[in-house]
């Protein structure tokens, strides 16, 4: 008989039905509210792009009806509905949006460690390799949003727990559970056909599942997300941005040259994101001539790439920089203040890339040539799926942005994961990441604080929100989402700065003093541990002098054409 409190005993059930389930759970709890501690993010306001989607959970709270906004290239009626729940206990508000987004993303979490721990992997180490993700800047601020990003990572990592807990256990009941989630995340981006797409792929490829219990749940959820887009466009019509994505092809056929740039944006993106789980992996993959092969070829595709464009790849034009991660003082005028990491940066972060690129090479490799349990194939089918997916839709150019990425970091982390995340390496590049996850969500939620304080001051002295150019953000929900607010005979579709229009308006909201206006205020901040000063300012434009029209519409011009093609790409 084993003793009372050694393993084994009395105390082994409790610990099975109490730590071990908890103890994650509560782990990633209190990585959560640690940083809402920190950075205050669920303040009541719009983000980037989320105002397109906060839209429609206003509109069915106050209606009953549930409605796409024409600006949405996406239908998600998963988050949408999941945001109305939050928001029913106090009313629509963008902390209640928010909130949900951070509980679906901490759903999402325990999801994708249960999956490693279904593979076999410790729990230790699943947990770290969870971390990776939790801890990345990009999945991190957008956390605290209501765009789609996170959403959609998180409820397809609900699936892919249900189908490799059906496929590891042969129960077809948990595969059809993983498909219902599928659909789930296809109602929040369309392109979660990559899910049911790796699951057809890896049935179908693999003798052991060739039996109607796996082949019918994914032909079925195949299908049924195939046909959905026909059925959706007719039952709520199609949005105008959606409509218009001919215009991708358009660019394919124009600028095929640039997808080899496009190729290594993606992996450069990716690899960086992923540098604290492949890293400690390198030492053991240095004698293989399989990763000096692919390295080769990626610095190849790189001298290939600075061939065509002139320069090499700048990591730090991206989201890793703590002034444009989410772009929000990019979306108002003014140029916005020096970034946080020194330029200098960029080609030892871009090499960085390139190894970490990589070892992951190396290691789905190994998984399609079975060195490795077969069930992880069906996430390499599922990554591939994705990656031609980004290249095809979004094309990854200069204007890209490395969140679309995103969704390439869980099934990487699920292949990648092993005894090596017990490494110094792993440990310290989880700390830096969260670190500077921590002062981007801080600084983004800044930026929108002076904004809005910025928009109620003008509002305090009686400027209607018409006169008022607060930048893509606050234009878009104050003027497109809410059509009233504009004059008398305007229109969403043509008179909204910074959105639609190039119109000048009488009062700006500014990352920095625009020629042609006096500053009224100006709000500011500075970053912890570095004297860097961060403002936001309130603009009057002066009376307009001879040729400044065409010399802004010069000025402006380009920029509102990025922001319309960001916005295709929501």
């Amino acid at each position: 008989m084993t003793p009372l409190g050694k393993s084994g005993g009395l105390f082994q059930p409790l610990e099975m039905l109490l730590f071990k389930p908890l103890a994650p759970a509560g782990i990633l709890l209190f990585v959560y509210s640690f940083a809402a501690l920190l950075t205050c993010p669920l303040a009541n306001l719009p983000f980037h792009d989320d105002w397109t989607y906060a839209w429609s959970v206003e509109h069915l709270l106050n209606t009953g009806e549930l409605r796409i906004l024409d600006w949405s290239v996406h239908y998600p009626f998963t988050q949408i509905l999941w945001g109305t729940l939050f928001s029913l206990p106090f009313g629509f508000s963008f902390t209640a949006l928010r909130a949900s987004m951070a509980v679906l993303a901490w759903l999402g979490a325990l999801a994708l460690y249960g999956t490693l721990r279904e593979l076999g992997r410790m729990r230790t180490e699943s947990l770290i390799a969870t971390l990776v993700l939790v801890a990345n800047p990009v999945f991190f601020v957008l956390t605290f949003s209501f765009m789609t990003d996170v959403p959609f990572v998180s409820m397809s990592n609900i699936a892919f727990l249900f189908i490799v807990r059906g496929i590891r256990r042969r129960n077809s009941l948990n595969l059809w559970v993983g498909c219902g989630f599928a659909a789930s995340a296809f109602f929040i981006r369309q392109i979660a056909i990559a899910i049911p797409g790796g699951l057809l792929f890896y049935v179908l490829l693999t003798p052991s599942c060739r039996t109607w219990k796996y082949v019918l749940p994914s032909i079925t959820i195949s299908t049924f997300v195939g046909l959905m887009p026909f059925v959706i466009g007719q039952v709520f019509g199609l949005t105008s941005q959606y409509a218009g994505r001919i215009w991708v092809v358009d660019h394919w056929l124009l600028h095929y040259d640039q997808a080899v740039t496009g190729v290594l944006r993606i992996l450069m993106h990716t690899g960086l994101a992923l540098i604290p789980i492949s890293m400690p992996l390198i030492a053991s993959l240095c004698g293989r001539r399989v990763f000096w092969g692919a390295l080769a070829v990626l610095f190849l595709l790189a001298a290939w790439s600075v061939s065509f464009s002139g320069e090499i790849l700048r990591p730090l034009e991206g989201m890793w920089q703590l002034n444009t991660l989410g772009r929000e003082r990019h979306l108002l005028q003014g140029p916005p203040v020096p970034d946080f990491l020194p330029s200098w940066l960029n080609p030892p972060l871009f090499t960085l890339s390139l190894f970490s690129s990589a070892g992951i090479i190396v290691k789905v490799v190994d998984v399609m040539c079975a060195r490795i349990e077969r069930p992880l194939r069906l996430f390499v089918w599922y990554a591939s799926i994705h990656f031609f997916l980004i290249m095809a839709l979004w094309f990854f150019g200069r204007w890209g942005s490395d969140r679309y990425s995103m969704v390439l970091l869980a099934p990487f982390i699920v292949i990648l994961a092993s005894g090596h995340l017990r490494s110094t390496i792993t440990l310290g590049g989880i700390a830096v990441l969260f670190s500077l996850s921590i002062l981007v969500t801080w600084n983004e939620t800044q930026t929108s604080r002076a904004t809005a304080e910025a928009v109620a001051w003008l509002r305090e002295k009686d400027i209607p929100l018409a006169s008022i150019d607060a930048g893509y953000v606050f234009n878009g929900w104050n003027l497109y989402a809410h059509p009233e607010n504009l004059p008398a005979g305007a229109s969403p579709e043509k008179d909204v700065p910074r959105v639609t229009s190039l119109e000048r308006k009488p009062y700006v909201i500014a990352a920095s003093p625009i020629p042609g206006h006096r500053v009224l205020r100006e709000y500011g901040w500075s970053i912890p541990f570095k004297s860097l000063q961060y403002k936001v300012y309130v603009l009057e434009q002066l009376p307009e002098q001879p040729n400044s029209k065409n010399e802004f519409d010069s000025r402006n011009g380009g920029a509102i054409t990025f922001l319309r093609s960001v916005s295709l790409l929501m």
